[in-house]
């Protein structure tokens, strides 16, 4: 068989749970619909190691050729993420600890300590033998590391290991014990230490200091980040293919310190009709990890999803287009579904699949079957052009999830990055402005806007310097509120309210006030009045200039909006969350001040991405919202999918999806 090009298309399949007659039919169903990928192995550890150092792959062998000759690759799982029961009962150890001090139990998944020592050795050994196994099958296009990656729930394995691990992670970060307890100001409650190892590794039942919550949760991240790397070296010295690890719309591992040492992005996601459009956040954040590298959704549903139940319930015919297409529209090379087939026993019974676990296509099955279809029309496009590159980012940082879990600052902030994903990437969203989430270590010379909202800490990889270069070179940062307010350490400043925007501005911050329980009115010089929200900060403007005023309760009349010309460039602090009808104007206000065009005219549920490339120049249109649209089209353009020529104001269908070409 040639090998096997993106769009990759496909879904996790367990040929471990079903007979040679059951993957006959199911490999005969898979080519009926289209799909030439398929996700393996990543919970198979008993199967590929039946005993202590006795292994069989024969049936994986089995499974990779038999796709393999149907047209469909295969992507293989490292199967840590379920240690064998051999495992288990020989070395009680591999298991993590809850904070209860109870070991968690054999039969689920994500139950070891990966600090365990015993564990890493057998993780080290079982991918050493499945990248000699493996590693040179043209059948096999791409790795998959463990699974869904994260520390043990809910805060982490409170094992030996792991709070010695941590003590060393605490001294190699501060040197003396005497720096932590300045850096953390333990004198507060009597909490000083005069040794690493005194400090505990914090309960969620116990009232905790933030700087050791926010140092624990980054131990846990480091502590998975290494236990990661141990199987990349594995896996690039033995094999041959890309190795991603597939990562969760989470905050607890930073996506681009996990990816730097790998060769593909890998996201999974599950979203519901009333918010699909969110996933764009952490798609537009998959595609600038690394800017250089694929990546793929790993895992997203083909309807419902869940365990026991059906979570979400039914979704409405087309969603299942649109939620696929969203990640091609974005740059993935690769859509797969979990499952393929669904399970007939276990923890996941109710999860939504391609077929049923009795064989039979599920009711979504033509739709997947014109998924596929609509990829092999535009495969060409898609692989020929990539989307444009945005000149507007939106910041996220992992770093922020972590303070912001230890101390919200507001009751209003539920869960980071929520308050970035509603209030400043949905309105450019909806104003058609294409934007890149990135995180703080990321380069900033594409961009000629920066929007920076609840961003604690500035001072992370260097993130302070690095943006006051950029705004000296041109750049506009869109900052606040409740950004650059916390050090590394999620402490205070002492000298000010905030490590640098008020040097940088020449503002000076009189007052701070929550969003709660009463929101405050400002007005811009031109008199119009606007209700702010989360939260208040109220400027002296001093060598500032004011954009907006407060006009009523205790911030009256000092500046809620300022800003700063800083050598070629400006900055712009918010000292309130705008509404998002605001922030939307606002947005767009700037943009065309700043000559910055929109991706397209259209009705705010259409999503469209430009691209261009050798293929050409287009867009892919995904409508998101499940209602209907319009679409300008200023240049005519050839409908890939139908090969009809559109021009003008076109209709867009609820979960409509176009592939344009100019």
């Amino acid at each position: 068989m040639p090998p096997i090009k993106p769009p990759y298309f496909g879904a996790a399949y367990y040929p471990e749970h079903w007979s040679d007659s059951d993957m006959d039919h199911d490999i005969q169903l898979m080519v009926e619909v289209g799909m030439n990928a398929m996700r393996m192995g990543e919970f198979a550890w008993s199967r590929m190691e039946t005993s202590d150092s006795v292994f069989d792959f024969d049936w994986l062998h089995k499974a990779v050729d038999r796709l393999g000759k149907a047209g469909i690759a295969s992507i293989l799982g490292t199967p840590t993420a379920t240690p064998p029961l051999w495992l288990v009962e020989k070395h009680s150890e591999v298991l993590g600890v809850y904070p209860s001090g109870l070991r968690a139990q054999h039969g689920g998944r994500r139950h070891p300590c990966l600090n365990s020592p015993v564990f890493r050795e057998h993780s080290r050994r079982i991918t050493q033998k499945l990248a000699e196994e493996f590693g040179s099958n043209t059948n096999v296009i791409g790795w998959q590391l463990d699974n869904e990656i994260v520390t043990l729930p809910p805060n982490g394995c409170y094992c030996d290991y792991c709070r010695s691990a941590f003590h060393a992670w605490l001294e190699k970060r501060y040197s003396t014990i005497e720096l932590l307890n300045q850096k953390w100001c333990t004198t507060l409650f009597s909490q000083e230490y005069s040794r690493f190892h005194q400090i505990p590794a914090p309960r969620p039942d116990t009232w905790h200091h933030p700087s050791l919550w926010v140092a624990w949760e980054l131990f846990q991240g480091d502590s998975t980040i290494e236990f990661l790397k141990e199987q990349v070296e594995i896996l690039h010295n033995t094999a041959s293919q890309p190795v991603g690890t597939d990562m969760m719309p989470s905050t607890e591992l930073s996506h681009k310190k996990v990816n730097k040492m790998l060769d593909v992005v890998q996201f999974n996601h599950y979203n519901f009709m009333d918010n699909l459009w969110k996933v764009g956040f952490w798609m537009d954040l998959c595609r600038t990890t690394i800017p250089a590298k694929k990546w793929w959704v790993t895992e997203t549903s083909t309807c419902w999803h869940g365990a026991t139940f059906a979570k979400g319930g039914y979704r409405d015919p087309g969603f299942c287009r649109a939620s696929s297409w969203l990640s091609f529209a974005l740059g993935a090379e690769a859509n797969l579904y979990w499952l393929w087939r669904s399970h007939w026993a276990g923890q996941e019974l109710m999860h939504g699949s391609v077929i049923s676990s009795t064989g039979r296509p599920m009711h979504v099955f033509d739709e997947v079957k014109q998924i596929a279809t609509d990829l092999k029309t535009s495969a060409g496009f898609l692989q020929n052009t990539s989307p444009d590159q945005p000149q507007v980012a939106v910041v996220y940082s992992s770093l922020a999830g972590r303070i912001f879990n230890g101390q919200p600052m507001t009751s209003l902030i539920k869960n980071y990055p929520e308050p970035v994903i509603e209030n400043v990437y949905r309105p450019l969203l909806e104003e058609h402005i294409r934007v890149d989430c990135i995180e703080p270590d990321s380069s900033l010379d594409p961009y000629r806007v920066i929007f920076c909202q609840f961003l604690p800490a500035f001072d992370e990889a260097g993130f302070a310097p690095k943006v006051l270069e950029w705004i000296n070179q041109g750049g506009v940062l869109v900052a606040g509120p409740l950004s650059d307010n916390r050090t590394l350490d999620a402490t205070k400043f002492r000298h000010a309210p905030f490590g640098y925007l008020e040097t940088w501005s020449g503002a000076s911050c009189k007052y701070q006030i929550p969003g709660e329980p009463s929101d405050f009115t400002f007005a811009g010089t031109d008199g119009v009045c606007q209700c702010g929200s989360l939260w208040y900060d109220g400027f002296e403007p001093g060598s500032s200039q004011t954009v907006a005023t407060y006009v009523d309760g205790p911030l009256t009349g000092l500046a809620a909006i300022v800003e700063k010309n800083i050598g070629k460039g400006k900055l712009i602090l918010l000292g309130t969350m705008l509404r998002k009808p605001e922030m939307r104007a606002f947005a767009k206000s700037l943009c065309d001040k700043l000559g910055i065009q929109k991706a397209a005219h259209a009705s705010d549920n259409v999503l469209v991405v430009p691209r261009s490339g050798p293929g050409g120049n287009g867009s892919v249109v995904v409508e998101l919202f499940n209602r209907e649209g319009s679409l300008t089209l200023e240049t005519p353009s050839v409908n890939l999918l139908t090969g009809k020529t559109l021009a003008g104001m076109i209709p867009i269908a609820p979960y409509e999806v176009i592939v344009l070409k100019e």
